[in-house]
């Protein structure tokens, strides 16, 4: 009880968290590109082929190729990690501040570079 106790205390600092001008900043570039990514994928759904190129980590050929419903990944993860990372860069807000902020910048970071990612696929399968 005590952990749980001493967590939602510092979940109640989420609020003083955001209101540092630069955090509040960076969570909202943070939505609006995770937004993007679901835009993009709604509208262009539909167009898409069944099978489209997601795991380039793989091996050249058809180990590569992932359904196109697995596209909806990208934003799944940049909402995950800004989600893990907020929480966390509350948690160490007070004791090690810098890496509260790099935390919170490192979720902008992803969210910019899996978008990035889901455009430049949807422009090579279109």
């Amino acid at each position: 009880m005590p952990f749980l106790k001493s967590f939602f205390s510092q979940i109640s600092l989420l609020g003083s968290f955001w209101q540092e001008k630069i955090n509040h900043h960076l969570f909202r570039w943070n939505l609006v590109l995770i937004i993007f990514q679901i835009i993009i994928l709604v509208f262009k759904f539909n167009s898409l082929p069944t099978h489209v190129p997601l795991y380039y980590s793989l091996p050249w050929g058809e180990n590569q190729l992932g359904a196109a419903s697995s596209l909806f990944l990208l934003p799944t993860f940049s909402i995950v990690v800004l989600l893990i990372n907020n929480l966390i860069a509350t948690l160490f807000l007070k004791t090690i501040p810098l890496f509260s902020r790099l935390l919170t910048v490192f979720s902008l970071v992803f969210s910019f570079l899996s978008a990035i990612s889901l455009t430049r696929i949807i422009n090579l399968i279109s």
